[in-house]
C-alpha cells in the first residue's frame, strides 16, 4: 500500500517538512538513513526505503497513529511558533483533516 497523501515529515530537531506527492520522496530524501520520521494523509506512520537515489516511502502500518502524530505537530508549532507569534496548529478534529489544515498552513523556514 502506498501513503496518502499529503506526507508530514519531521527530522531530529522537531522541524516539519510536507510532501504532496510521496512518490517524489526521492526529490527531498538523500538516503534512508536520513530519514527520521513521517506520517501519511491519513496519519499512518512511513518509513524511507530504497538506495540512495531510489528513495521511496512505504507504510509501517495501515493503523492510524494520532497522537504521536499531533504531538509532533504540536511540538513543531511550539518551536515555530517563537519566530512566528500568530501561528498556532490548526484545530480540525478528524485527523484527514487535521492534515491536510497543516500542510496547507506550513511554511517553510
Amino acid at each position: 500500500m502506498y501513503p496518502a497523501d499529503p506526507v508530514l515529515l519531521f527530522d531530529e530537531d522537531g522541524r516539519m517538512f510536507v510532501l504532496h506527492e510521496p512518490a517524489l520522496a526521492n526529490d527531498l530524501i538523500d538516503s534512508k538513513n536520513e530519514f527520521h520520521e513521517g506520517y501519511d494523509g491519513q496519519g499512518r506512520p512511513v518509513t524511507a526505503c530504497g538506495e540512495p537515489g531510489e528513495i521511496y516511502l512505504t507504510l509501517v502500518t495501515t493503523e492510524p497513529q494520532e497522537d504521536e502524530l499531533r504531538g509532533l505537530v504540536n511540538r513543531y508549532y511550539a518551536v515555530f511558533a517563537s519566530r512566528h507569534p500568530t501561528r498556532i496548529p490548526p484545530q480540525e478534529g478528524d485527523l484527514a483533516t487535521f492534515i491536510r489544515a497543516v500542510s496547507e498552513d506550513w511554511i517553510e523556514e
